[in-house]
């Protein structure tokens, strides 16, 4: 028996249907802004404003790179979540915001699962174990070394509380057993700048944010966290083949659009991005700075995400890890 409320629901969806359609077939016609969660400068502006170049290209509208920081990631995320559901405002996260976030904060302003669409994994990188002017040691053993001899004295830096640096840094901490000092930044422009000055020891970086003062000699790479040797830092060990184990962590970068954008738009993003990370200069450029590009189809970065979300939610509460 077909029932009043039946057909009402059957009305409503033929009316959105055309309106989806509709939207899939003009978009895009207007500006598309690209929403960092941290400030220009650091890792995510630095792959933001490389991709948004060759969207602009491809999908033929202005596409520009608006910087909401504050949080660990979480402020700008919370506006792109409730921006607009039509694919004019994205934004380009990370495992920060999106996965290590849910486990840090005791109520984040979005969900991370079910307040956006995932577009496309963009890149993937270990980090690197940077030492500045004012730290002496020259390979992981002397500062583990150093750490242990005066407790208490070194510190390292991050991008801000609750980011994937200043997670790194703690998971590095707890598995040397060494008691350092978490100094928190605003972003990576001004965390670099501290590590260049030498007002503090070591970071624990995403590449895009050191290769260029380690390839000028201004600062020193001793170890890198993912499970393999960096192809753009050739000579700096793994930190696993430094000795030290459990740091095997990796980053990733990605974009989202708002809960309800319409499928077809989302692809259309979709294609966009990854037409950009198959561009030779934009490969070129990510890997000199450390990023492998991915490009992942929506529904398989929609898996991806779930399973990283579910495993440092999982470790970061287990660890006891918080905000300082």
């Amino acid at each position: 028996m077909i029932t009043r409320s039946f057909c009402k629901s059957l009305f409503a969806l033929c009316l959105a249907l055309p309106l989806s359609w509709a939207a899939a077939e003009t978009y895009p016609s207007k500006l598309v802004t690209i929403v960092v969660p941290f400030p220009a400068g650091g890792a995510l502006d630095t792959v933001a404003r490389v991709i948004a170049e060759q969207m602009r290209i491809d999908l033929g509208q202005p596409v520009i790179v608006d910087n909401r920081a504050g949080a660990g990631g979480t402020v700008g995320s919370t506006v792109v979540a409730r921006a607009e559901p039509d694919g004019y405002t994205i934004l380009l996260g990370s495992v920060a915001t999106h996965a290590i976030a849910a486990g840090l904060y005791q109520k984040l302003p979005y969900d991370p699962l079910s307040d956006f669409v995932p577009i496309t994994q963009l890149t993937s990188s270990p980090l690197v174990l940077t030492a500045s002017p004012q730290l002496k040691a020259t390979s992981v053993a002397e500062l583990i070394a150093s750490a242990k001899a005066a407790p208490g004295t070194i510190n390292y830096a991050s991008t801000g509380n609750g980011t994937a640096l200043h997670i790194a840094g703690e998971v590095f901490r707890a598995a040397t057993k060494i008691d350092v000092v978490h100094v928190p930044y605003r972003g990576g422009a001004q965390a670099g700048a501290a590590m260049l000055a030498g007002e503090v020891g070591y970071i624990i970086a995403n590449p895009q944010l050191v290769m260029a003062f380690i390839k000028a000699d201004k600062l020193r790479a001793l170890a890198v966290t993912g499970a393999k040797r960096l192809d753009a830092l050739p000579d700096v060990p793994t930190l696993q083949e430094a000795g030290v184990s459990g740091v095997d962590i990796t980053t990733w970068f990605g974009l989202w659009a708002p809960k309800g954008t319409p499928a077809a738009v989302v692809e259309r993003l979709n294609a966009s991005a990854r037409k950009a990370l198959a561009v030779p200069e934009v490969k070129r450029q990510l890997a000199a700075q450390g990023d492998m590009a991915v490009g992942s189809a929506s529904a398989d970065f929609s898996n991806f995400v779930r399973s990283e979300h579910k495993y440092w939610v999982s470790f970061v509460q287990s660890a006891g890890i918080k905000i300082d």
